[in-house]
């Protein structure tokens, strides 16, 4: 007898339908299974086979092949054990094939016939509604993740025994949909790190605050203790809340990734900080059946590498194009997967080895060395820094506690005004920082007067700036309006987004 059963198969962060073609007959026992299988979906053999027996039924021994449509997709992962399960049991007459039609079902399966989460449910949920299916069928541990998608039924079920029981009676067991805006307005940000808590660095307090605003990549630069990392951890306190749309497109990424829980969504905006020493496939993504990196998971985010000089020469330059194209494309032989990357580049580094220059009573490095230790973020990748603020040893006064310092609540709430502005600027657009803005959008909200103009140009000779960098001097100079609350851009607007712009950068 024969039977099809409809899954779906992750390849990047979006999914692919897979029909499991079955077909039981006479002759002697075995089990073939075709259609570009792994060997993780070669191994399910095994784990289908003792789940239905362990389930209590007995099947007959018969010729079992198993095949996997299309047959070109290469398949990989373990949520293919359930519907293989489903399409051998309604091909051997245990299970009522008409309920089978309008469904899609994706599980692991342990040898007891319980069924374990699997990763990537949200795409996979996505991708049943566009193709029309009424029901899919999750581990009951996956059933928040799948039911956070709308005009779809998802049904859970803990066991093999359990679905069988619930199809053949018609009545499958639904999870109640969650209501994304409501939680999402009734978010508590629970952040107990507050910028309130760094003593003294007003200017680079200032430089975040403009950073988050138009969401600009930034830069950190002073000696070691002065508050670049402690400041660069407080930047989610500050964020904008996400929309619901962002939230599905995080969550999905995250579920891909395998870094969902099982009872929830993701609804802050990511703050990702990898070490050093990580790999170019784990920052950008990839292996033979690509993930998202580091990149990815920071998508809508904060990416922030500490200590950016000792991270590899080779995995700095992989940044460029993402902060460019904002997506990442994996091109192998068999397929091409595009990662969205649109993130916040948040860097911190010392100004040399020993991290004290120029202080010539601490720091003995030669100005070679400090080239030479600079020298690695130089070039195209400082290009696309578009502020970059100092930091100093703190002195003693810096401490008193007296002293007035913006807390992260009230510099959100200075975010959200000028992001506002923005969003109202950008209505309509497909952008929503300032920092997103092409050539067009600059000569259309970036206009200057006269002075303001020879102000820049007379910057962009001295500091022998790119084009690039002119432009992004624009962006950042129309955010810092923004945050004034001011129509155009002014004098003193440029002035600040050119301090941004420091000896550092133009070494």
């Amino acid at each position: 007898m024969f039977c099809k059963v409809y899954c779906a198969d992750i390849c990047g962060i979006d999914a692919q339908k897979i029909c499991v073609e079955a077909d039981v007959s006479g002759g002697l026992p075995a089990f073939t299974m075709v259609g570009l299988p792994s060997s993780e979906v070669k191994e399910s053999r095994e784990r289908v086979l003792r789940a239905i027996s362990n389930s209590g039924i007995d099947l007959p021994p018969r010729k079992i092949t198993i095949n996997l449509a299309p047959a070109s997709l290469r398949k990989s992962g373990s949520g293919f054990d359930l519907p293989i399960a489903c399409a051998i049991l309604a091909a051997s007459g245990f299970l009522n094939t008409e309920m089978l039609k309008d469904i899609m079902i994706v599980g692991e399966l342990g040898l007891d016939g319980s069924i374990n989460p699997i990763r990537g449910i949200l795409p996979i949920a996505i991708k049943a509604r566009e193709e029309g299916f009424q029901t899919l069928v999750v581990p009951e541990k996956n059933a928040m993740e799948g039911s956070a998608i709308t005009d779809l039924n998802v049904a859970h079920v803990s066991s093999l025994k359990d679905l069988i029981h619930q199809l053949n009676r018609k009545q499958l067991e639904y999870a109640e949909h969650v209501d994304i805006e409501e939680t999402l307005n009734h978010r508590f940000l629970n952040n107990s790190l507050d910028f309130i808590d760094v003593k003294g660095q007003e200017k680079a307090k200032r430089a975040v605050l403009v950073s988050v605003a138009g969401f600009h990549n930034l830069l950190f630069i002073g000696p070691p203790g002065s508050g670049k990392s402690m400041m660069a951890q407080r930047i989610p306190s500050i964020l904008n809340r996400i929309t619901v749309k962002e939230c599905l497109e995080i969550s999905q990424i995250y579920s891909v990734a395998g870094l969902l829980g099982n009872d929830s969504l993701m609804m802050e905006r990511p703050f990702r900080a990898p070490h050093h020493s990580i790999t170019n496939a784990a920052l950008i993504g990839g292996n033979n059946y690509p993930r998202p990196g580091e990149i990815t998971l920071a998508h809508k985010g904060v990416l922030f590498l500490d200590e950016v000089a000792e991270f590899k020469k080779e995995t700095i330059e992989n940044l460029r194009q993402p902060l460019e194209e904002k997506q990442i494309v994996i091109n192998r032989a068999a397929y091409r997967v595009v990662f969205p990357a649109d993130f916040m580049l948040v860097m911190a580094m010392n100004p040399c080895k020993c991290g004290f220059y120029p202080d010539k009573n601490l720091c003995n490095c030669s100005e070679a060395d400090v080239s030479r230790y600079f020298g690695k973020i130089r070039g195209p990748i400082l290009d696309r820094v578009d502020i970059c603020v100092g930091t100093k040893k703190l002195d003693s006064e810096d401490f008193k506690t007296e002293k007035l310092t913006m807390s992260s609540e009230e510099m959100r709430t200075h975010v959200n005004e000028a992001q506002k502005i923005q969003l109202e600027r950008f209505k309509n657009t497909g952008i929503s920082f300032n920092s997103q803005m092409g050539r067009k959008e600059i000569e259309t909200y970036c206009c200057l007067d006269l002075k303001t103009q020879e102000i820049l140009n007379k910057a962009y000779e001295k500091y022998n700036m790119t084009a690039r960098g002119y432009y992004k001097v624009l962006k950042v100079a129309r955010t810092i309006a923004d945050l004034a609350g001011e129509e155009t851009i002014g004098k003193m607007h440029i002035m600040e987004a050119l301090s941004y712009r420091n000896a550092f950068v133009n070494r």
